[in-house]
Parts: structure tokens; sequence; C-alpha cells
């Protein structure tokens, strides 16, 4: 049995929760890993949710997809903005 490091950035938690929802970055933040490597603000605040002992288990899910929400909000319009721009 080997040491499992996971490295998150923000675009990769995004990007799962767009395709998996709020449980499928609960999965990447807590199953088959036993470290985790984060990369941005985004990834780190949900780590802290994930494994804050100061929130109940049934309000983690709303805080995650909150700020998962604006965070996919805030990539989309960056997104369209620089195709607009860039057109």
């Amino acid at each position: 049995m080997g040491f499992h490091k996971r490295y998150i950035d923000d675009q990769q938690v995004i990007d799962i929760y767009e395709e998996s929802g709020v449980k499928g970055v609960r999965e990447w933040y807590t199953k088959g890993v036993d470290a985790l490597i984060t990369s941005g603000e985004l990834s780190q605040q949900a780590e802290e949710i994930i494994h804050s002992n100061e929130i109940v288990e049934e309000e983690k899910d709303d805080h995650l997809a909150m700020i998962f929400q604006i965070a996919s909000l805030k990539r989309k319009a960056y997104e369209e903005e620089k195709t607009t721009t860039s057109s």
C-alpha cells in the first residue's frame, strides 16, 4: 500500500462540480486519498468546509454548492468576455 496524494486546483473543482455536483467534489476530496494539496482559493475553501467540525454535515453541501455555483458563473463570464474581446 502506498501513500496517495491528490493535487486539486480551482479549475478541477469547477469541472468536477459541473459534471458530478457537490457529491462528486466531496468524493474527490475524501475517497482514496491520504493527503490533499490544494492550489487556489476555491479548492482551499472547499477543503476547509468538507473537513470542518464546526459546520454540520447537512449545511456543508449548501455552502459548497453556493461557492461552486459562484465560481462556475465567474468562469463562464470570463470565458465569454475572453471570446468577445478576442473576436
